[in-house]
């Protein structure tokens, strides 16, 4: 019983975004993945309604997070069952910032860009299912932080915080960046090199249009290494092959 409702809670919180709202942000999704709670505990229909109010206040985190506070919020709510609420609503208000501040870097700052990045550099070797590769590079890190975050979070309580931190995720949005950077390079020269092909028969430039994709990712790391964000790296570099793209056609 517990189980299936616990597979239930997890499977709704998937869609925690899906009812985003300016006043109170993710709340009416928080409200509906635990539902399946509310009609697991024994409750008066004035208990009842207070649990409704209870997780129908504002509520905004990274949503990859989200399910280590909705299971630990599960757990505090069975463990309180019918008596002091105080600790569910703290630990809601404790954990969604440090939570949001710890995933939009990594899944939205650099996790999304080197999966754009490789899917488009596939796009222009040709590859039909560009797409498909998308979600395969993507999906797979973010499900499995969702699923062993929400166990934690179960299991656990308001320690499964220590499991998050033992993740160490900026230092894992570091390498993600890096290699986002990588690839981006390798986009820039993969591009310059096709069109310095094609230009070859016409001009002399073709060796200066083969060299730059090594120049610039060369350029990228002793940027790094001055100080420069990465992301501004990142997002620069989507620019500039967009613009000589462009100035190419």
């Amino acid at each position: 019983m517990i189980q299936n409702m616990l597979m239930n809670i997890f499977f709704r919180s998937l869609f925690i975004q899906s009812s985003l709202n300016y006043p109170r942000m993710q709340n009416l999704g928080f409200c509906y993945a635990v539902i399946p709670l509310l009609k697991h505990l024994k409750l008066t229909r004035l208990k009842k309604a207070e649990f409704l109010k209870r997780h129908l206040q504002l509520f905004n985190t990274h949503p990859y997070l989200s399910g280590a506070i909705i299971a630990s919020v599960v757990r505090e709510e069975l463990r309180c069952e019918g008596g002091e609420m105080e600790p569910v609503v703290r630990l809601k208000n404790t954990f969604m910032a440090p939570y949001a501040a710890l995933g939009d870097p990594l899944f939205s700052g650099a996790l999304k860009p080197l999966c754009s990045t490789v899917s488009v550099l596939l796009a222009f070797m040709g590859f039909l299912f560009t797409p498909l590769v998308f979600l395969l590079l993507f999906n797979p890190l973010h499900l499995w932080i969702r699923i062993k975050s929400f166990l934690k979070g179960y299991r656990e309580g308001n320690a499964a915080f220590s499991y998050i931190s033992a993740l160490n995720l900026p230092r894992l949005t570091g390498m993600v960046r890096l290699i986002g950077l990588v690839a981006a390079g390798f986009l820039a020269a993969f591009v310059l090199f096709s069109y310095g092909n094609e230009w070859e028969a016409k001009s002399s430039d073709h060796i200066v249009f083969s060299a730059a994709g090594l120049l610039f990712i060369l350029g990228c790391h002793a940027l790094i290494k001055a100080g420069i964000s990465q992301t501004f790296l990142l997002y620069s570099s989507v620019g500039l092959i967009l613009f000589v793209s462009w100035i190419l056609c």
